[in-house]
């Protein structure tokens, strides 16, 4: 292929990208069945008796009471509900992150039918961070082993084979 050619190409499949990101971003909050952390904070009473999921950063967790109390937020990152959600038993720590997904009810409670741990603490966001970098830079540093990059044709080209000789 040429040169201007594989530009074009790469440059077609970027707008492609980037207009499918748009296109999802505008979409998103239309498309998903469950209350946001906005609609609950405008209408909270729309949404009770209903079955909703919710994500929220635990602030308080009780093992004999086998509750966890999340904050739900809005898109500013402001707190609109505190939610206590009953007859849990997840291992999860103050400043950590879970789903929880269940009836809400109009006391600031959730019956939860099922609950998943996001983050079991603060940490656990950058261990899963730096653990993606590191994946990364091996996997680049895998390819560059075997590849090289030509700037005059703008191309990989597979490195040659190390020659070992044997006395």
């Amino acid at each position: 292929m040429q040169t201007g050619l594989r530009v074009a190409v790469g440059i077609l499949l970027l707008f492609g990208v980037v207009g499918l990101g748009i296109h999802y971003g505008a979409t998103y909050d239309a498309k998903w069945p469950h209350p946001t952390g906005d609609q609950l904070g405008i209408d909270y009473d729309t949404y009770v008796n209903e079955r909703v999921l919710l994500i929220g950063e635990v602030t308080t967790t009780s093992p004999v009471d086998e509750t966890v109390t999340i904050e739900v937020t809005d898109d500013a990152d402001e707190v609109v509900a505190e939610i206590t959600v009953h007859s849990t038993t997840a291992p999860v720590k103050p400043g950590g992150t879970i789903q929880a997904y269940g009836t809400l009810h109009a006391d600031k409670t959730m019956t939860p039918t099922s609950v998943a741990v996001v983050n079991r603490d603060s940490t656990d966001a950058q261990y899963k961070l730096a653990a993606s970098v590191v994946g990364i830079l091996v996997a680049v540093g895998y390819f560059l082993s075997h590849w090289r990059f030509t700037h005059r044709r703008l191309t990989f080209e597979q490195r040659p084979p190390v020659r070992k000789d044997h006395d």
